[in-house]
């Protein structure tokens, strides 16, 4: 016998009996998913009950039964269009519904009829929600550009579900002007290059479950900004046959093209600009362009201007030829430069600048040194020293100045004993060194050719008036110096005695002789006069 039979007279009975208070189902609305399954969950304990009903109430149907369970009888009928898709359990009174469809949505409801006759009836709504698929974020702009555009971001799906947007892990808060939040569009007004970098993700959910975009990155372009051009070696002057590279780099998005402009004329698209060998047409100024296609802004570094210089080689200084003379030579020296244009010329004496005057001059290029007439002072070394902006280049010239002899003196003892060696210098100044020539009482003495005159022993023959002769070969000039000697075999003089002391010392010594010889003869004359007597 179909137990569904005895649904009505039960159900009739059940209204005569008592009712007790508060649902026995645990909630009263509830949610699934299309193609997943949901339990009505109760607050039953088992008790002696005469009948179980489950009954829906669709929104486009009339009141469906569901299954009708006799627990006396130990029978559970379950509606043919129900069969395979619910588990009930006697226990609970729980129904188990699976693979819902859309048309399970509506009220289900529980009656139970105890075994006093007692009435217990709950009720519960099923919504029955699409699962969420296929969440994706489109955007209504490919390329916008930073300030100048306006960004909507729409987040679509499938399924029953609501909205969400997070920037990375934080929700995106709309603040009514600049970001602004409509269901599933996301706005965002002249939008900003930090606007949205997280990546950005659109979560669409429901009560049951939810789904998450794959990751978007907002691109917006920007720039260029802040260009930087850089040059080395950093140097406005550079050498010829020398390299020198330029650099260049911008802040944009997408990264900036390159321009790379001489005297305003483009000469490459690379990121670096390298030039070897420069020449003098490589002098110029260098500007590095930036653009972005996108943003459709170019911006321009500032200039760099270079100047390729020659560098200085073969300097040299040109002097006389012939010799030169104290007091007589005048003399220029010049100095010239092989290669390159020198800026600035220096001259040196010894180390030290050369000083001017009256009689040494420089020129108003500073290219030559003029001395009116050389004297002895002026010789030395001198640097002639070539700058320009590249380089230093330098020669030196030796001059020698021809002079003398001057300020010759004659050293030695001006007496010595009788065959004492004799010892003589004759001592000056002179460039070329002087010859010498020795006379003794006018009288050239041969042989007598160096600065030295020697004789071994001295004899009265070597007294007498010497004269050293000294005589530059180159000028021509001759410089005489005399020296008395006394030679005496008295001992040797006080060299420190002056020439007419030791004269007065001989002449005293040989007058006192002359008058003992007198008056020696005068007493023999009056010892041989006869007496008168």
């Amino acid at each position: 016998m179909d137990l569904y039979n005895f649904r009505l007279p039960l159900l009739f009975l059940a209204a005569f009996g008592c009712c007790c208070d508060g649902s026995p189902l645990l909630d009263e609305e509830t949610n699934g998913v299309i193609g997943k399954h949901v339990t009505f969950k109760t607050t039953v304990i088992s008790m002696n009950f005469l009948t179980v009903s489950w009954s829906f109430d669709g929104a486009v149907t009339t009141t469906l039964p569901i299954l009708t369970n006799l627990p006396l009888a130990n029978k559970t009928n379950i509606d043919d269009r129900y069969k395979n898709r619910v588990t009930y359990n006697a226990t609970t009174c729980e129904l188990e519904l699976r693979n819902l469809v859309k048309e399970d949505s509506g009220e289900y409801v529980l009656t139970i009829v105890t075994g006093e006759g007692s009435q217990l009836i709950g009720k519960v709504i099923l919504n029955v929600l699409e699962p969420v698929t296929d969440v994706k974020i489109s955007s209504n702009l490919p390329d916008p550009v930073e300030i100048h555009s306006t960004v909507v971001l729409t987040c679509s799906a499938k399924g029953s579900f609501t909205y969400k947007w997070v920037n990375g892990s934080i929700p995106v808060v709309a603040d009514g002007t600049h970001i602004m939040l409509m269901g599933k569009e996301l706005t965002v007004s002249k939008v900003w290059r930090t606007d949205l970098r997280g990546p950005i993700f659109c979560i669409a959910e429901n009560a049951l479950e939810s789904g998450k975009s794959p990751a978007f990155n907002l691109t917006v372009s920007y720039g260029p900004e802040n260009i930087v051009m850089s040059q080395t070696p950093v140097a406005p002057f550079l050498k010829e046959g020398s390299n020198v590279t330029f650099t260049c780099s911008a802040i944009s998005d997408p990264p900036a093209q390159l321009q790379w402009m001489f005297n305003g004329v483009e000469v490459s698209k690379q990121a670096n600009l390298t030039i070897t060998k420069l020449e003098g047409i490589n002098s110029g100024n260098y500007t590095c362009l930036a653009s972005n296609a996108n943003t459709k802004h170019s911006i321009a570094s500032q200039v760099s201007t270079i100047s390729v210089v020659e560098p200085l080689s073969g300097t040299n200084i040109s002097s006389p030829s012939e010799p030169l003379i104290a007091g007589i030579s005048p003399v220029n020296l010049t100095c010239t430069v092989a290669a390159g244009k020198a800026d600035r010329v220096d001259w040196f004496k010894d180390g030290k600048p050369l000083a001017t005057s009256a009689r040494v001059t420089l020129s108003s290029d500073m290219r030559t040194s003029s001395f009116v007439k050389v004297e002895k002072e002026d010789a030395g070394v001198y640097k002639c020293q070539m700058k320009n902006n590249v380089n230093t280049d330098e020669a030196s010239y030796t001059m020698v100045i021809n002079y003398g002899p001057a300020d010759a003196i004659v050293t030695g003892k001006k007496a010595v004993k009788f065959e004492e060696p004799i010892e003589m210098s004759c001592l000056g100044e002179s460039v070329p060194p002087s010859t010498y020539a020795w006379k003794l009482n006018d009288s050239t003495i041969v042989n007598a050719t160096r600065e030295k005159y020697t004789v071994e022993k001295a004899s009265l023959k070597d007294a007498g008036t010497y004269t050293c002769v000294a005589r530059n070969p180159l000028t021509g000039l001759t410089f005489s110096k005399t020296h008395k000697l006394e030679v005496t075999e008295l001992g040797t003089v006080d060299s420190g005695l002056s020439g007419g002391a030791i004269a007065g010392i001989v002449i005293g010594v040989l007058v006192a002789a002359i008058i003992i010889a007198c008056c020696f003869c005068c007493r023999k004359k009056q010892t041989d006069v006869p007496s008168p007597y």
